[in-house]
């Protein structure tokens, strides 16, 4: 009989937490061996625990589900990623399936999706939902039209829409504005007219802004 397959929750709603961990007790063949709310707790758990699956949200408190990502992976422990979220931009999973993530699950799919996805990249493929599927699937022209009116219709100029992009993928001011050839001070004033304008208090909300438009690009 194979052993269990061993996971780590990470997510900063216990109420995800508590609803994954029960779906995975009641598998058979899946244990939950640790959870955690923030991307450092998330490491200390997958260094002490050796998952075989990690399950990470997208948006944490001190990271974004992308980063941690990657550090697990960069440091080399054996855990496949599995993302599970709301979100399911196709240029986020593209970044995601760059950096060795093998798994994506909508949170409202979780019931019949996570234990699937689980199973799959054990098996050393990679899994989809349907929603994460259909995303993948559209057209880029689409996607690209409708990025580039959103920017307008939500106040921002070019300038401060692209300082708060590459505030989201990660970057410091310094690298900003190294990469705008403009002043670490200018940067931070179109950074501040940018989260004003859209009511942003956190880079967390940031990161989940910028999810949610379409802006996680790396192009």
């Amino acid at each position: 009989m194979k052993p269990p397959i061993r996971t780590v929750i990470v997510d900063d709603h216990p109420l995800v937490i508590a609803g994954a961990r029960t779906l995975i007790e009641t598998s058979g063949d899946i244990l939950c061996v640790g959870e955690a709310k923030t991307g450092a707790e998330a490491i200390t758990q997958i260094s002490q625990t050796t998952p075989d699956v990690a399950i990470l949200d997208v948006s944490l408190p001190d990271m974004s589900g992308l980063e941690l990502a990657a550090k697990v992976i960069a440091n080399g422990h054996a855990a496949h990623v599995v993302i599970m979220t709301h979100y399911h931009d196709r240029s986020y999973v593209q970044q995601a399936l760059q950096v060795g993530v093998k798994g994506f699950v909508q949170k409202c799919s979780a019931a019949e999706n996570l234990l699937l996805a689980i199973r799959s990249v054990m098996l050393g493929g990679l899994f989809f939902d349907s929603l994460t599927a259909r995303e993948m699937a559209t057209p880029v022209a689409d996607r690209s039209a409708a990025r580039s009116a959103s920017i307008g219709a939500l106040g921002l100029t070019a300038r401060e829409q692209a300082v708060l992009r590459l505030v989201a993928l990660g970057y410091s001011n310094k690298e900003i504005g190294a990469h705008a050839n403009i002043s670490v001070k200018s940067i931070e004033t179109y950074k501040a007219r940018a989260t004003e304008k859209l009511n942003l208090r956190s880079r967390a909300q940031i990161v989940h802004f910028a999810l949610t438009h379409g802006w996680m690009s790396v192009n």
